[in-house]
């Protein structure tokens, strides 16, 4: 049976993590990713903001985080982001930082502060460094071991960059990234071996109920047609903004150019890594759009979708991705 539920949907998402009743799941993703950064295991967590279906239901758009407390008061912010934009890191940083003021009342001392940690897991390619799990925290800049203090702690988790087959899972956080990268079409009759331990079967029991209910299906399609639509007009409105932002950019960087006489070997650079930036950026909507609107089969063509370093030509796909009724209208652009 394929489970056909995407774990990276919110509703999903804060359904399988969020809820009371699936409490040691949360706590098993905690550890999983946590594992190297804690003393010892969580055991046990407070959810501060419960999965609720009438929350959902009336606000289709609402950004569904889980926000927890365990049991040494740490606090903890959880989220799955489908599609990221650039400013994502400072939007991580100030909910961190409004989540970790939260602790303190009038009269309260700074003591009372307790370590805060921001996990987020997101659906397209953030930063340029490589690696899938990427860890920040207040260091020194000239001794990295030497912590201003422990009280930040924020983990961002690309799951693209995370390639991993079935046969090559080596941890728990291996197997959560598998599951919600690859979890709509997991077969799980039976439940591959890489990923037969007790949370993952857990989760698989989780998301097959929601297939089974005829009321948790439609308000996960509604939700998924709610992210849908917005990716839509948001990838359409920042291709038109993308466009006009770099042609007023490239007027301002050849105006500075001259007002300064730089020379022309540094302006080609310039222009050079525009042109990368653009190539980049154009790729992450690509494969966003691809996998939001086709599934598996859009996530096949993303090998030949980074090979591609003609802007002109990814542009032209875009625009044909946007308006393709199936896969295959986009298959052959990608392969001319």
């Amino acid at each position: 049976m394929i489970l056909g539920i995407d774990p990276k949907i919110d509703y999903a998402f804060k359904k399988l993590f969020g809820s009371e009743s699936n409490k040691p799941l949360l706590i098993a993703l905690l550890n999983a990713v946590l594992r190297a950064y804690l003393a010892e295991p969580i055991v046990d967590v407070e959810i501060l903001n419960p999965f609720n279906d009438k929350d959902i239901l009336g606000d289709k758009l609402s950004i569904l985080d889980i926000k927890a407390r365990d049991r040494n008061g740490r606090l903890y912010n959880i989220e799955m982001e489908m599609a990221a934009a650039k400013a994502y890191p400072k939007r991580i940083l100030y909910y961190w930082s409004k989540l970790y003021e939260s602790q303190l009342h009038e009269g309260d001392h700074y003591r009372r502060l307790k370590p805060t940690i921001s996990i987020s897991f997101v659906n397209r390619f953030l930063f340029s460094a490589t690696g899938f799990h990427h860890e920040f925290a207040v260091r020194s800049s000239s001794q990295p071991s030497f912590a201003l203090c422990e009280d930040l702690s924020i983990h961002v988790i690309e799951l693209p960059k995370f390639l991993g087959t079935i046969e090559e899972l080596k941890d728990d956080l291996d197997r959560w990234c598998y599951f919600l990268r690859y979890g709509e079409s997991l077969e799980t009759d039976p439940i591959p071996d890489g990923l037969n331990t007790p949370p993952m079967v857990k989760a698989v029991e989780v998301m097959k109920n929601m297939t089974q209910s005829e009321i948790e299906r439609e308000r996960y399609e509604s939700r998924l047609k709610a992210i849908r639509d917005q990716q839509f007009y948001v990838e359409s409105a920042r291709e038109e903004g993308l466009e006009e932002g770099l042609e007023k950019g490239l007027e301002k960087g050849l105006e500075k150019g001259r007002e300064k006489g730089r020379e022309e070997g540094r302006e080609e650079g310039r222009e050079e890594g525009r042109e990368e930036g653009r190539q980049l950026e154009l790729v992450n909507s690509l494969e966003t759009g691809l996998e939001l609107k086709f599934g598996e089969p859009g996530k096949e063509l993303f090998t030949r979708i980074r090979e591609i370093t003609d802007v002109a030509k990814l542009r032209t796909i875009q625009q044909r991705l946007l308006i393709a009724q199936t896969i295959d209208e986009v298959r052959e652009l990608v392969k001319q």
